[in-house]
């Protein structure tokens, strides 16, 4: 087991929810992506730290992140579908509701609210009537295509088994050798084609409920579809969009070999989005990835000075290694607890236990999130509940801390309403708590800017406007939900 780590920045969305992952610049006709680091530094670098964090790539065998180019048919599809209501049962919210362009693919909000979710008077966002607010943050969608990755969501519900399946845990679903799993859809191309699969699901998300009326008080089909049938909800969705015309063209593009009417699976169709994701949100060109390329002029003096805390003496790359930044496992750090319920003291999100892969020893665990264009994606931690990158490294340095004396500064009212507060709960989050949480060093302020001025290294600037990728119309013909409007529903007619 490891037995140090430091930072542990946010997501996703995959889920994404739809968490819930080439770039389309060129197609939006953008120039050349610049580096975000000057140049021509005022500070010196120091050669010895410099190859030092060298020395460091080379025994790690660490690798810049390269495109993935998709076939241009499945991209296509999914574009549309990322953009289309279609996917949700009251037909009011889409992927780009929880991962916004304008917001490096993630949401402005610590916690997510899907369909017929409003805005209230302070600009926050919160669920509609019957809804609750989706337990976690919605995480970013970079590279999540990559060869690297084995798990899906927060609590790695949807996992790459090692005989190249993909299995999603959830207690609802058969029993197996005391785990409680189902094989997805073979037609799924990948783990991220396998996890889109799942959102729709979701009744808070986007499914709705049976009483649920869509934006033209239609009834919805997909709510009435029991919890435990997906292949109910996929069925109902795969007849959504076989029933309109240009669907129909971009699948038969993207499946020119199958007949639609008797082949077509809704995995299928999560291909093209899975497509869509890996090639516009794959970023190459942060200058970390420069640097790992080779170019010893890509980070200024604070950045290597903070690599060098950050694989070294602060320990952070225990948990946050590799390519991707995350070793993809679980683990407590005593994040202040929000619920997903009406009242503080509700639902309380056991992470990963709830989902019967790992036991209520590990109760109040989360999957380390990948640090790529992290400086982009707050609040952190997987409710949101820390504001900066600071706070994360501040909390880390004293996890029992920072959970006990825990100030929701950051967040809006009806977030903090979702704060748990006491003692007898505060005492849960605690009683399970990763050894790692008790083995971090102290680290003094101008350690803390360097690790921070290293996690800006990470940053591709592309990323942090990808309005271009925006539609203005998608296959369906409806209404594109602008998540940023007060109310919605009245947005969209």
């Amino acid at each position: 087991m490891k037995i140090q780590s430091l930072l542990y920045g946010a997501l996703l969305l995959f889920a994404v929810g739809c968490q819930s992952e080439t770039d389309g610049e060129e197609e939006a006709g953008e120039s050349e992506p610049q580096s975000s680091v000057d140049s021509t530094p005022d500070e010196p670098v120091d050669n010895e730290l410099l190859q030092a964090l060298r020395t460091e790539v080379e025994e790690r065998g660490l690798q810049a992140i390269e495109e993935q180019p998709q076939d241009e048919a499945l991209v296509e599809l999914g574009h549309n579908l990322f953009f289309d209501p279609i996917l949700s049962g009251p037909k009011d919210a889409n992927c780009a509701f929880c991962h916004q362009m304008d917001e490096a693919t993630a949401d402005e909000f610590p916690l997510s609210a899907g369909t017929a979710s409003v805005r209230d008077e302070n600009g926050d966002r919160r669920p509609g009537p019957q809804h609750r607010f989706t337990p976690r943050i919605s995480p970013e969608l970079f590279n999540r295509g990559h060869e690297d990755w084995r798990t899906m969501f927060w609590d790695t519900r949807v996992q790459l088994l090692d005989d190249g399946r993909v299995a999603f845990f959830d207690t609802s679903y058969a029993k197996i050798d005391d785990l409680h799993y189902r094989i997805m859809p073979d037609e799924a191309d990948n783990l991220l084609a396998a996890q889109n699969m799942l959102p729709t699901q979701d009744r808070d998300e986007m499914r709705g409920f049976n009483s649920s009326r869509t934006i033209f008080d239609e009834h919805n089909e997909l709510g009435s579809v029991a919890d435990h049938s997906l292949e109910g909800t996929w069925n109902r969705l795969r007849d959504r969009i076989l029933a309109i015309d240009e669907y129909r063209e971009l699948l038969q593009a993207a499946y020119p070999e199958k007949d639609i009417d008797e082949d077509l699976h809704w995995a299928h169709a999560t291909n093209g989005l899975a497509a869509f994701i890996i090639d516009s949100f794959t970023l190459t060109e942060s200058p970390w990835d420069q640097f790992l390329r080779g170019d010893d002029q890509a980070l200024t003096a604070a950045q290597i000075r903070g690599g060098n805390l950050f694989y070294g003496e602060a320990g952070c790359a225990s948990c946050h290694g590799g390519d991707l930044f995350t070793d993809q496992e679980i683990y407590n750090w005593a994040v202040p607890p929000m619920t997903r319920g009406p009242e503080p003291f509700d639902n309380m999100d056991l992470g990963a236990a709830h989902r019967s892969h790992v036991g209520l020893d590990q109760a109040f665990h989360f999957r380390t999130p990948p640090l790529r264009n992290v400086e982009l994606t707050g609040p952190y931690m997987h409710n949101g509940s820390l504001g900066t990158l600071e706070d994360v490294i501040r909390h880390k340095m004293d996890p029992v801390e920072g959970l006990w004396n825990y100030e929701p500064t950051h967040l809006g009212p009806v977030f903090r309403r979702q704060v748990h507060t006491g003692e007898e709960q505060l005492a849960r989050v605690e009683k399970t708590l990763s050894p790692q949480a008790l083995l971090t060093p102290e680290l003094s302020d101008d350690q803390i800017d360097d690790l921070i001025a290293f996690m800006e290294s990470l940053t591709d600037p592309r990323a942090a406007d990808l309005t271009h990728l925006q539609r203005d119309e998608v296959a369906s013909g409806l209404p594109i939900p602008d998540p940023k409007a007060r109310p919605f529903r009245d947005s969209m007619n």
